[in-house]
């Protein structure tokens, strides 16, 4: 009888802990939709990723296009004029900043 007893609690005890860790894999904090939400922070972050990866290839081509070896005239004319304030003097210039 004690035997019987013994092996009911056991039994009884297994099925608590079996009960607590399948509430804890649908409701608990690291459940199925923590990983869900896991899952789509990762997608996000892939596509924040590529978006600035193709920024900084963009950025890439256009330092290309400013070194010495390979100078380009029109984007040196664009800089000029923009960070020097200097135009042609047929240029009519037109100062959007007050």
């Amino acid at each position: 009888m004690r035997r019987h007893r013994l092996e009911f609690l056991v039994s009884l005890a297994s099925l608590a802990v079996l009960g607590y860790l399948v509430w804890q894999g649908f409701y608990g904090p690291r459940s199925f939709h923590y990983r869900d939400n896991l899952a789509n922070q990762l997608a996000q972050s892939k596509a924040d990723f590529l978006s600035v990866l193709n920024q900084r290839k963009t950025l890439e081509a256009r330092v290309q296009q400013m070194r010495p070896e390979s100078v380009d005239a029109d984007l040196l004319d664009e800089f000029a004029r923009r960070d020097l304030n200097m135009a042609k003097p047929t240029d009519l210039v037109v100062n959007l900043n007050p």
